[in-house]
């Protein structure tokens, strides 16, 4: 799960992960390397049960915030990082993964002078397999980028607790590619 997800029905958008960088996304002013997915949701129904599940069940008069449409396309406009997902305890790139390597990889064609960090999410002291599977999801991605003809010399790695992601497990699902314009 991203560090911000914003759910958005028919073009409008709430959050409904993250509200602790919810002045930073309103002044376009977030953390480097703070990752935002997009979710598309058929109803408003869905995207309060998709609030319920990442924050569990609201307090009274408690309503995800609604996102103006400005801010949500200066988010899809100025967004660095792309986020791989994969399934639980696999480095199997499906067809969302490689769509998402792709998209990296022409933004990284657009700004050849970048470097392109993987952003890997690992607790500190967590078994050594899920360390591995971390590295080894990181470097078929890696592999991914370059058969796209990213030259691999720009590839960087970053290692993120865990526990810096609301509702992030141990196991984490997600390699972040992203690529910030110099």
């Amino acid at each position: 799960m991203a560090d911000v997800v914003l759910a958005e029905v028919r073009g409008q958008a709430w959050l409904v992960s993250g509200e602790q960088y919810i002045d930073d996304l309103l002044n376009n002013t977030l953390p480097p390397h703070t990752s935002i997915e997009i979710v598309q949701c058929e109803s408003k129904v869905e995207v309060d049960a998709l609030w319920v599940q990442i924050c569990g069940p609201p307090k009274p008069y408690e309503l995800p915030w609604l996102i103006h449409p400005g801010v949500v396309n200066r988010v899809r406009r100025a967004s660095a990082g792309h986020n791989v997902f994969f399934p639980q305890w696999s480095a199997m790139l499906d067809d969302a993964a490689q769509s998402t390597i792709r998209a990296a990889a022409i933004q990284a064609a657009e700004h050849t002078a970048s470097p392109v960090s993987l952003v890997l999410y690992v607790t500190p002291g967590s078994a050594q397999a899920l360390t591995d599977l971390a590295s080894l999801r990181a470097a078929l991605i890696e592999t991914q980028l370059a058969a796209l003809h990213v030259d691999a010399s720009r590839f960087t790695r970053e290692t993120r607790d865990t526990a810096a992601v609301p509702g992030m497990t141990d196991e984490s699902q997600r390699v972040d590619i992203v690529v910030r314009p110099t």
